[in-house]
């Protein structure tokens, strides 16, 4: 018998190249690699350990088996086995205590967003509900203080503003300025890309010249000339009517690929007020990166020009138009399955019908047959949410809660 005993890593299928796989509902992701340390427990010491009806050793077999060779996630892994809640408990502790087992465990609760609700209810019955590892919004749970830990190293490892926005949308404004100029050494600060349809900085060249479009207080219809560049011509429409703070143009390209450039006056940029087109880039990056179905996909946000570039959803209106809060929530249920409810209704305007012709990027999101059978709706402007999932507590250092429009009236 070896003198000591080694978490089993080296036949984990989930690695290809050396980065792991994580594996989705429709497709396998290649991730960067996560460190996992090999860890040496000595056999003398842990096959004395037990909690409850087992010992560490035979839990730890059995959960890095579903781990390693049945392609489990870490939280399902753990609720597949089978012990007494008092047993089930102190694993998870120890699980949580330990730096990189606590990483792994959360990053496979964060990567399953949708399915929080279900696994929350299952840890309670496999632990308990008293369970402290469960209540992670007690600063003194042993989740909460792996999962501030977990918030930490994310946020250092991160290579785009994306990948963390991925992880939850209520990440402070100084914060991602302060994680861009560690990426890219400047204040020029983006998140997503220019799509291909506008090369030679042509898009810059477009938002110079649909600044001089923009209007401030209400606003009406208007035609807007084409323009050309390169040869290549471009076509506008003004969507924006009312009284509104941001100006909304659709942009054809040569290729009839349809954009929306979403604008306002560079001294009202934000990423953390209400309204402000930061705030609502951060709420559509995390919407769009998990592939929301009840959401326009955000291409791509410059704060410099305080300006956005959103794929084109055609205007097939809903069959009853609603202020009614539950109502709204009925036909978006994405949304609350990614753990955003709407706390006001004044864009209720901004809803259409979700369907096969609404964009070709929607017709890959997740769950988006249902959604047709459902009529389901999509929002085309989402800043009046708020964000909760229950093992996604809000960490001081990194996040606040997201803005809401009552905040500018009280």
């Amino acid at each position: 018998m070896s003198s000591y005993f080694v978490m089993p890593l080296q036949q984990n299928k989930f690695h290809y190249d050396n980065k792991p796989c994580y594996h989705t509902q429709n497709r396998t992701e290649i991730r960067p690699k996560q460190v996992i340390k090999h860890q040496k427990v000595y056999s003398h010491n842990i096959s004395n350990i037990h909690f409850g009806s087992r010992s560490i050793n035979h839990l730890y077999e059995e959960y890095n088996w579903y781990i390693n060779h049945d392609h489990t996630p870490a939280i399902n892994s753990f609720l597949k086995i089978e012990a007494d809640k008092k047993t089930m408990d102190g694993f998870l502790t120890a699980i949580l205590n330990t730096e990189d087992r606590s990483y792994q465990f959360i990053d496979s609760l964060v990567r399953q967003p949708r399915e929080m609700g279900k696994l929350t209810k299952s840890l309670q019955e496999k632990v308990g509900e008293e369970s402290k590892n469960i209540m992670p919004f007690m600063f003194d749970s042993p989740y909460h203080k792996a999962y501030t830990k977990f918030i930490e190293k994310k946020y250092l490892n991160s290579h785009t503003l994306s990948e963390l926005l991925r992880v939850r949308p209520d990440w402070k404004g100084d914060v991602l300025l302060e994680k861009h100029r560690q990426l890219k050494g400047n204040d020029y600060f983006e998140i997503g890309n220019i799509p291909k349809e506008f090369p030679h900085n042509h898009l810059f060249t477009i938002a110079d010249y649909l600044k001089n479009q923009m209007e401030v207080g209400l606003k009406q219809k208007k035609d807007i000339n084409n323009l050309k560049l390169d040869n290549r011509e471009y076509e506008f429409k003004f969507f924006t009517e009312g009284r509104s703070d941001k100006n909304v143009f659709g942009v054809f390209t040569p290729e009839h690929k349809k954009y929306v450039f979403k604008m306002a006056p560079e001294e009202s940029r934000s990423l953390d007020n209400p309204f402000a087109l930061g705030t609502l880039a951060k709420i559509d990056t995390y919407l769009t990166t998990n592939r929301s179905r009840n959401s326009a996909p955000l291409c791509y946000y410059n704060h410099d020009r305080n300006m956005s570039v959103y794929k084109y959803i055609e205007h097939t209106p809903v069959d009853n138009p609603s202020k009614d809060m539950k109502v709204i929530s009925e036909h978006l249920p994405d949304f609350k399955e990614l753990g955003l409810s709407y706390n006001d209704t004044v864009g209720y305007k901004n809803y259409f019908r979700l369907n096969y012709n609404s964009n070709e990027d929607i017709r890959n999101t997740e769950g988006f047959s249902q959604g047709i059978e459902n009529n389901e709706w999509i929002s085309v402007d989402n800043d009046h949410v708020t964000y909760n999932l229950h093992f996604q507590p809000p960490i001081s250092k990194y996040n606040a809660p997201l803005p809401n429009a009552m905040q500018m009236f009280f």
